[in-house]
């Protein structure tokens, strides 16, 4: 089994490219727009959603953008990424103002890490 895609909400285009764009580095490759009957049968939500769809040879993700400032009320659905070099990670979060949750190891020099997103989606981040 392969995860093709993970699938999150942000407030604004804007928002999503800060953090997909300039944070991880993944390339923009489309933009579309879901039909309010779909968005219907889908997800019981009865209108157009605009979608956006960022990736790289490992990451696919589609950001459902919800043009408002509602944030994700779910404190522990997260998903982990694997990345090469987390001080660099932690030092663009931190020049974008991105949320960075670092907790020490216990009995370790490590550390566990997590980034927020301005939505509220949490993404685990460890190292290769």
């Amino acid at each position: 089994m392969k995860i093709e895609h993970i699938a999150v909400c942000s407030n604004s285009e804007e928002k999503a490219d800060e953090f997909f764009i300039n944070l991880l580095e993944l390339k923009k490759v489309r933009s579309f727009v879901v039909s309010d009957v779909l968005m219907e049968q889908f997800f019981k939500i009865k209108r157009k959603q605009k979608i956006i769809r960022y990736e790289n040879e490992d990451l696919r993700v589609e950001a459902f953008i919800t043009d408002d400032k509602n944030q994700a009320l779910d404190r522990f659905t997260h998903t982990c990424l694997i990345i090469e070099d987390r001080i660099k990670l932690i030092e663009r979060a931190k020049k974008l103002n991105i949320e960075v949750i670092q907790v020490p190891r216990k009995d370790s020099d490590n550390f566990y890490l997590f980034l927020k997103d301005s939505y509220g989606n949490l993404f685990e981040i460890k190292s290769q």
